[in-house]
């Protein structure tokens, strides 16, 4: 069982680096999905660790190994799939609520930077910039930050002024709110300080509101409470022109809201301007012809007016400048009438008669009647409309209404009734009192504004910021003329406004000049994109060019902020139908490339059923060229397809990866049978024994293996000549064994015969020799007497020469000189045996046997023992 583990083994535990991170790439097996975290801390190499840890996307396996891994790309890579992961923006990324608890428990700066920039959620970019410190990140975020409610709180939690101004100018024309925002704090942080031009700045802007609030009733957002706390606190550091415009305004307020007083200040201002009309009625009489005649009478109407005016001033009323210099006149003329003398009295002529008129219709009565009514309602209708604009004591519909109500009285050619009269003559002063109140503070605010266009002269600004001051300040002027019924612009101040206006905008003109060359290049440039895009009227055929040309027209629309903006409407709509354009051919490629896939797919799936492996996998070749060869189109469905494709391609090989495993099992089995046979065939060449038929089988079983293996064969060869060798060298001890055994029998018995051994130690010794030696018979014999004590006596030394001269000759081995001859006569003798065809020795071992019983029979010679154990062993050595 064990030997089946090792041998079929996952891919995901294999020794090859390749495979494992193949494995852990494609494969889904539960076994390989449990052990991922062990392979991402401690697989040996940093591939595939990396596509484990990618695999999992775990936080905090990712955190873990971006401090850990032992590779340094490893850690960097870790790192920014943690990143991701917490900001959201991975596929596998956990739940908003797991992800903010996480981001609570970590302190990297760079983390929680990060996700203050990119996360998902607005939600969890809130948690992260909430930790934020870096200032400069801080400002980053108020201004490129997608959500309007983050931004102005990160702009909450700046206190600093020089990076308030700098959001300030990075959101001036971008985020209304941001940049209104940053400017209260920073005119807060002003007036905080005791800035005088901050301060002046905060009593015109009270003094402004207050007075809107004046103009339009109750309508404006601001709580006229919130408006006097602030005014309370800089009022005793505010210039003194708009402290007494403070006051004059929250006066007017109160006095609007109080009836009797308003009923009491309408009463005055009619009487005043009773006093006007009655000035104008003595100056019509002064200027009569019989002015000196009627002196005492218009001296008399000038005493009752004195009366009237004292008793005005008394209520608290006064006469308006005018009036008061046209009576100053009117008395000085009185009293040039007092020292003249009346002049003689003249009868004046008979006026002609006048030429008669032609008699006058009933139907023209009656039509003149009509307009005539119509002319009052229309004056009527007006002076409702002024009389609701005074209640209300809203100045900009009372000009309005003022405007149409002189329309009126210029249309009527007859007087108004008397109750119209009398309701006019109210209206006009109050209308008189409240255009005077708005004219005083209307002037206050254009002094203001010139005084502010005088000061951009020398400050330094940037042309777009002196441009835009101007343009602000031209639309403020031209709002307080429209209040005024367009009576505003003129006089001195309406000339040194516009004389200032021209000298701030005087130094920004060649700025603007070269803005508009610029802009105009921009707006060539972005012409020249558009005629390279339909200049031909054909798609080009490369999907390439037509991406560079969509990315082209994407940044010109994205730049068209530097275009001319009476252009930017035109060249957008050119871009934009250039853009639909070139979408619709790049839609039209990718869906000619999705379908061209689409094939190959179909192809592909089909090969599954495919009998023929081979033909199966060639085919899956060539359409994994066809694959590469078809082009990309969108990335989205390029990938959905590209997965379907390799799931299907995967199929195919996976067919000859279990084929080709099979065959490697099979074959690996194999190898281990054959290495088992070796080891088999080396043990049976080591074995003292070897079973009858053993090698036999082995053989069989290693032709049936048909081994190709080089190594194993080689191996099996050296096995069997091993076992041959193991084989013949038992033969050459079983064909010496009885001549060893003569030898260690003939050294027992000598040793007997010297007496060097009792019985017992002969008998153990001659058992222990055993029955195998050859020619023992006369050695037993010669044992048996020498332990009888009769020991044998000496042998012959001529007999005994002529044995070992035998001997010696038979083991090729040279013979003393004193046997020499002897030796010679010996050679001779076998020689002539053989001439007469006979071979009287017979075999070599034959002969030896035959010269060891000689030998044993001659009887002991210790002389010549050494020479006879030389060549019974050399003998013995070649025989074996």
């Amino acid at each position: 069982m064990n030997f089946v583990r090792r041998l079929f083994k996952p891919r995901w535990q294999s020794a090859d680096a390749a495979v494992r991170l193949a494995a852990v790439i494609g494969e889904s097996a539960p076994e390989l999905e449990a052990a991922l975290p062990q392979i991402a801390r401690t697989d040996a190499d940093a591939a595939v660790r990396l596509a484990a840890l990618r695999r999992l996307a775990d936080p905090g396996l990712a955190q873990a190994l971006a401090h850990d891994d032992a590779d340094a790309g490893n850690r960097e890579t870790a790192r920014l799939l943690w990143f991701e992961l917490l900001a959201g923006r991975h596929a596998k990324a956990p739940a908003l609520a797991e992800r903010q608890r996480l981001l609570e428990a970590q302190d990297e700066p760079r983390l929680i930077e990060h996700l203050a920039q990119h996360a998902a959620e607005p939600a969890l970019r809130a948690s992260a910039l909430a930790r934020v410190t870096r200032a400069t990140l801080l400002v980053e975020r108020a201004t490129g930050e997608p959500d309007p409610a983050l931004r102005l709180a990160v702009v909450e939690r700046i206190e600093d002024e020089t990076l308030l101004e700098r959001i300030a100018e990075r959101s001036r024309k971008s985020d209304k709110q941001v940049y209104r925002r940053a400017r209260e704090k920073i005119d807060a942080a002003r007036l905080a300080r005791g800035d005088d031009t901050a301060i002046a700045a905060e009593a015109r802007q009270l003094c402004e509101r207050l007075e809107q609030r004046l103009r339009h009733g109750d309508t404006d957002t601001d709580d006229e409470q919130a408006l006097r706390a602030r005014w309370q606190a800089i009022a005793d550091r505010a210039p003194a022109a708009f402290r007494t415009r403070f006051q004059a305004a929250g006066e007017l307020l109160a006095l609007r809201r109080d009836p009797e007083q308003m009923a009491a200040l309408r009463r005055r201002t009619g009487e005043i301007d009773a006093i006007g009309q009655e000035i104008e009625a003595i100056e019509h009489a002064l200027g009569a012809a019989d002015a000196l005649q009627q002196r005492e009478a218009i001296a008399a109407r000038v005493d009752a007016l004195a009366e009237r005016w004292a008793a005005v001033a008394e209520a608290g009323g006064s006469l308006r400048e005018a009036n008061e210099r046209r009576l100053s006149a009117v008395v000085a003329r009185l009293g040039e009438l007092a020292s003249a003398p009346l002049p003689p009295l003249v009868v004046a002529a008979p006026a002609p008669a006048p030429a008669p008129k032609p008699a006058a219709t009933p139907a023209d009565g009656e039509r003149r009647r009509a307009e005539r009514q119509q002319r009052q309602d229309a004056l009527a209708a007006a002076l409702a409309e002024l009389e609701t604009a005074l209640e209300a004591g809203h100045s900009g519909p009372a000009h309005q209404a003022h405007a149409r109500v002189a329309e009126a009285r210029k249309a009527l050619s007859e007087a108004p009734a008397r109750e119209l009269a009398q309701r006019l003559a109210d209206a006009e002063g109050r209308y008189a009192q409240i255009a005077r109140w708005q004219r005083w503070s209307d002037d206050q605010r254009r002094e203001a504004l010139c005084a502010d266009i005088e000061a951009l002269a020398g400050s330094g600004l940037h042309p777009d910021a002196v441009a835009t001051r101007v343009r602000e300040a031209q639309a403020e002027w031209s709002r307080l003329d429209a209040l005024e019924g367009g009576r505003g612009g003129s006089g001195g101040l309406g000339r040194r406004f516009h004389a200032a206006c021209r000298e701030a905008i005087k130094p920004t003109r060649a700025y603007f000049e070269k803005r508009d060359a610029l802009r105009q290049s921009h707006a060539q440039a972005i012409g020249a994109v558009l005629g390279r895009i339909t200049g031909t009227g054909e798609a080009p055929a490369d999907v390439r060019t037509l991406a560079a040309q969509r990315r082209e027209v994407v940044e010109a629309l994205r730049a068209l902020d530097r275009v001319d903006p009476r252009e930017r409407k035109r060249l957008a709509e050119q871009l934009r139908g250039a853009l639909t354009t070139l979408d619709t051919q790049i839609a039209a490629h990718d869906a000619g490339i999705e379908a061209g896939k689409q094939r190959l797919i179909a192809e592909a799936a089909a090969l599954a059923a495919e009998a023929d492996l081979r033909s199966a996998i060639a085919s899956a070749k060539d359409l994994q060229r066809r694959w590469q060869a078809a082009g990309s189109g969108r990335r989205a469905r390029d990938q959905q397809q590209w997965t379907e494709f390799r799931t299907t391609i995967d199929a195919v090989f996976a067919r000859a990866d279990g084929e080709r495993a099979a065959r490697d099992a099979q074959s690996q089995a194999a190898r281990q049978a054959a290495e088992a046979l070796c080891a088999e065939l080396e043990a049976l060449a080591a074995a003292d024994s070897v079973e009858r038929g053993a090698q036999q089988r082995i053989d069989q079983a290693w032709l049936a293996l048909g081994i190709r293996d080089e190594d194993l064969r080689a191996r099996y060869r050296a096995a069997q000549g091993a076992l041959r060798d193991a084989a013949e060298q038992a033969a050459r001890l079983r064909r010496r064994a009885g001549f060893d055994a003569w030898l260690a029998l003939h050294a027992a018995c000598r040793a007997v015969e010297r007496g060097e051994l009792d019985t017992d130690a002969a008998r153990l010794r001659i058992d222990a020799i055993g029955a195998d030696a050859v020619a023992a018979t006369a050695l037993h014999a010669r044992i048996d007497r020498a332990l009888a004590g009769d020991p044998a006596a000496g042998a012959d030394e001529d007999a005994v020469r002529d044995c070992l001269v035998e001997l010696e000759a038979l083991a090729a081995i040279d013979s003393p000189d004193e046997d020499r001859q002897r030796r010679l006569d010996l050679q001779v003798g076998r020689l002539s045996a053989r001439l007469r065809g006979g071979d009287a020795d017979g075999s070599p071992q034959e002969t030896l046997v035959r010269l060891l019983e000689r030998w044993a029979a001659l009887g002991p010679a210790p002389v010549f023992e050494s020479r006879l154990e030389r060549a019974v062993r050399q003998l013995v050595g070649a025989l074996a």
